[in-house]
């Protein structure tokens, strides 16, 4: 998946989230229940690989779709989402 492709993925999780105070586990599920539900774009394995790769980069996460949360925060929640879907499915 080239890079504007996860990207997007990322973006459209973050853009999901960017009102949410905390980055908790109820948050981690309703986005999981949207991806498996179609309501992201992409499936639940683009979204994994989408997930993965973002986890790998180096770069900021939270460049295009600004949130108020941490680089930090927003990696942990990227994390337990990936977690999640890879159990759920």
């Amino acid at each position: 998946m080239e890079t504007n492709s996860w990207k997007g993925h990322v973006n459209g999780i973050l853009y999901g989230i960017q009102f949410d105070q905390a980055l908790d586990d109820t948050v981690v599920t309703r986005v999981a229940d949207g991806v498996l539900g179609g309501l992201y774009p992409g499936d639940r394995a683009e979204t994994l690989d989408a997930l993965d790769q973002a986890l790998r980069y180096s770069g900021p996460l939270n460049d295009q779709a600004e949130t108020h949360h941490s680089e930090e925060s927003i990696r942990a929640f990227l994390g337990r989402l990936s977690t999640v879907l890879s159990t759920r499915g």
